[in-house]
């Protein structure tokens, strides 16, 4: 906890402190731009969703129109004369008075509202007849008596007397005679007979035969004949009567049906029953239009009456389905219509929260509450997609920018400050270099001026002090001048054929000399056959000499350094060994560079100026060869250097 606190306070202490203000004002810049950019796109989006909200409610508007011009054109029917125009698939014409009613268009009505009740035929023969037939049990002679009203020239008198006839046939067993009356009944037509069609009441007695008789498959024919006429509104009958004889018609067929689609046709035909119905009941003077639901479908009324006539147009599904289809403002909108009560009458009212226009029927006097919402909506937002777009990419822009520069200019800084801090530490060490030879020497030479070196073994010892000192300054100002011009790149190498054993057996010899006073020990390896590379001689022997003179700096308990020439087919590789203190792993690529000293030297107080090895790997480098470095934290460190070979050609 404590290294952190004092990692952090180094941190900010003079110059990084002005370091780590810039990286604050990047920081709010940046969060300021994100937030910016992020306002921008809100307001965007809110534009985005208001251009889309206006477009729904102009499709709105424009649907309300339309729906409210298709209206009118259908209206203009009840103003037209019966029969002077053409009533569109889909829709009833409907004409009422107070005991007739007319009705125009397709598909035909399967039932129809009742006026007037229906005129039976009766007089006393028929009577008579079925006194005889119910009351005295006599069926045959019935029967001679109905034949004989059968041939009255009422046809409905006709038409009850062959019912009757019919009828007592059957009971008397003779069931052909009884089919070939019903059959003469049938040719009758519309003709009433109790309030129902000749024709239908001789069908249904037919099957009502043929069911008595047993005959099973003559009254399923029957029977299938007779519904399909039923839906096919061949007769003008009643809601009870139709229903009544289409359910028979469906049990004496096994529950078949002939036709499968007969919704249209009663949908239509309960609503007009149901407009009638409200005409007869309130027969003021009115108009108006409404929606109208029948068996779950919607329907659609526009009528104008007064006490004695009712006019109206009565629109189906179908026709319905069409004309809101029709409709519609444009592709990209959904459609949804709902009556007064909330009930869906065509399309999907959306249960999701999105934006949806409503025009409710109060206020476009519709009989529908309109609500139009998007399906595909892009369209509508097409004009701000590439504007968001660029906004996008012009905030992205700028945000890698300014991180890209901050990055560089902190890249930037930390290496001057790296730099700084390395010449600070070069200057040091140079100066703690001159100031500690130059203090002896100063020492002695004060000593000697004053003659008080009494011995000449003492002067002598003296003399040998100074002149190595003096030598030892001198390499230490040569390298640095050395290594300033070759890095300003001022020194041009002289390259010339060398034996390298010969220049590595003198420049170990010569080393030799300078460190056996203090103890250490040189040791020379080197190949059977000679070598020969193309080569500085002083610059690589510098280079030599700098790397022994690190083995020897940084192995002060084992004072023996090896050093080995090794050639192969195309490199010569000159290896310097020691087994010294060695040099961490984090620092290997470092300690090429220029002022650079491991934390190891700095703690065993090893002096330096921190330029040996960057002058090594520089002279190395223009002699394109290659510097490695192996080592162990106190195992000690191989420095090897691989030059090319100079071919004999």
């Amino acid at each position: 906890m404590n290294d952190d606190r004092m990692i952090w306070k180094q941190w900010f202490r003079p110059p990084r402190r002005a370091l780590t203000s810039f990286l604050g004002v990047v920081v709010v810049c940046v969060v300021g731009l994100l937030w910016l950019g992020y306002r921008l796109l809100e307001q965007e989006r809110a534009l985005e969703s208001q251009r889309i909200q206006e477009h729904l409610e102009h499709a709105a508007d424009l649907t309300a129109a339309a729906l409210e011009r298709k209206l009118a054109d259908l209206e203009k029917l009840l103003d037209a004369a019966v029969g002077s125009v053409g009533v569109p698939d889909g829709l009833i014409y409907v004409v009422a008075w107070e005991r007739t009613l007319e009705i125009h268009g397709a598909p035909r009505l399967l039932f129809y509202p009742e006026l007037e009740p229906p005129r039976e035929a009766s007089n006393d023969a028929l009577r008579q007849a079925e006194l005889v037939e119910f009351q005295r049990n006599d069926p045959l002679r019935a029967a001679a008596a109905f034949k004989e009203q059968s041939r009255a020239a009422d046809p409905t008198a006709r038409a009850a007397a062959l019912v009757g006839l019919g009828r007592c046939l059957r009971k008397a067993g003779r069931t052909q005679e009884a089919l070939a009356v019903y059959s003469e009944l049938a040719a009758l037509g519309a003709t009433p007979v109790s309030g129902l069609p000749a024709e239908l009441v001789a069908r249904e007695a037919r099957c009502s035969t043929f069911e008595g008789a047993g005959q099973r498959d003559e009254l399923r024919r029957e029977a299938a004949a007779l519904l399909r006429d039923l839906e096919g509104g061949r007769w003008r009958l009643g809601r009870a009567a139709y229903e009544f004889r289409a359910e028979e018609a469906r049990k004496w067929m096994g529950g078949a049906t002939t036709q499968e689609e007969q919704s249209e046709a009663l949908t239509l035909s309960g609503a007009v029953e149901s407009l009638v119905e409200d005409w007869k009941g309130r027969p003021e003077q009115s108009a108006g239009r409404r929606a109208h639901w029948v068996d779950s479908q919607p329907v659609l009324l526009a009528w104008r009456s007064n006490p004695g006539r009712l006019t109206a147009v009565v629109a189906g599904p179908r026709y319905l389905a069409s004309l809101w289809q029709e409709s519609l403002s444009g592709g990209n909108i959904r459609l949804a219509l709902s009556d007064p009560e909330g009930r869906v009458m065509w399309g999907d009212l959306l249960r999701a929260p999105e934006r949806v226009a409503v025009r409710t029927a109060a206020v476009t006097r519709l009989p529908w509450t309109i609500h139009v919402s998007g399906a595909d909506l892009t369209a509508a937002a097409s004009g701000l997609a590439p504007r968001r777009q660029l906004l996008i990419a012009g905030l992205s822009i700028l945000t890698v920018l300014l991180m890209v520069s901050s990055y560089l200019i902190v890249r930037a800084v930390s290496r001057e400050l790296a730099v700084a801090r390395l010449q600070s530490d070069f200057v040091a060490s140079v100066s703690h270099e001159f100031r500690s030879p130059l203090t002896s020497m100063r020492q002695l030479s004060s000593l000697l001026v004053q003659g008080r070196l009494g011995s000449e073994e003492q002067r002598q010892r003296s003399y040998e002090f100074l002149e190595a000192e003096s030598e030892r300054l001198e390499r230490l100002v040569e390298g640095l001048l050395d290594f300033g011009l070759r890095e300003a790149g001022e020194v041009r190498y002289q390259f010339e054929r060398v034996d390298a054993a010969e220049l590595v057996r003198d420049l170990v010899a010569g080393f030799q000399r300078t460190v056996s006073m203090n103890g250490y020990l040189v040791e020379l390896s080197l190949p059977p056959s000679s070598a020969t590379i193309r080569a500085d001689r002083d610059a690589i022997g510098r280079a030599i000499w700098n790397l022994l003179d690190n083995a020897v700096k940084y192995s002060p308990a084992n004072r023996t350094v090896w050093v080995e020439l090794a050639p192969d087919a195309s490199r010569l590789a000159i290896s310097v060994q020691d087994r010294g203190m060695g040099i961490p792993f984090a620092e290997q690529k470092a300690i090429f560079g220029k002022f650079f000293r491991g934390a190891n030297s700095g703690e065993a107080g090893i002096k330096g100026a921190g330029i040996g090895l960057a002058m090594v790997k520089h002279i190395v480098t223009a002699h394109a060869g290659e510097i490695r470095v192996e080592s162990t934290p106190g195992e000690g460190s191989r420095f090897t250097i691989l030059i090319p070979l100079e071919s004999d050609a």
